[in-house]
């Protein structure tokens, strides 16, 4: 599994990864980044399974970051979980119209995150099981 935390936030990276491990994920595993151009460098050579993205950052926030992922990976849209302490109605707006259709609110809540990613997770797992199982016949 190849997870993707991208956020400005030392703590805020640092929580995401510790609630991943909680859930069963490997530390190699979980990629973090603060910058949104080294995110994007390392998923267009390595792909991303799941994606967790700040909306604001400095140099490019998240939204230029989901816009230019999805120009070449429209695919991720649907693994993508936008974060943010902003609670707009027109941060939201923007992020749908931009393909984002997943939010975590910060701060972020262990229940909320744990309810929502566990599914994510265990999809990758049974669909990795399936396609392990596939090949060994």
């Amino acid at each position: 599994m190849n997870i993707i935390v991208l956020d400005d936030s030392f703590t805020v990276r640092m929580i995401i990864e510790s609630f991943l491990e909680d859930l069963g994920v490997h530390d190699d595993e979980i990629h973090s980044f603060e910058n949104a151009l080294h995110a994007l460098e390392y998923i267009e050579k390595n792909g991303a399974d799941l994606i967790f993205s700040d909306i604001h950052m400095p140099e490019m926030d998240g939204y230029e970051f989901a816009t230019a992922l999805f120009k070449k990976r429209k695919d991720l849209q649907k693994v993508f979980f936008a974060i943010s302490g902003d609670e707009t109605r027109e941060s939201y707006k923007k992020m749908k119209e931009i393909g984002v259709h997943r939010f975590l609110r910060k701060p972020i809540d262990s229940i909320h995150f744990n309810h929502f990613v566990q599914q994510e997770i265990e999809k990758y797992r049974n669909s990795e099981n399936l396609s392990t199982s596939d090949t060994i016949r």
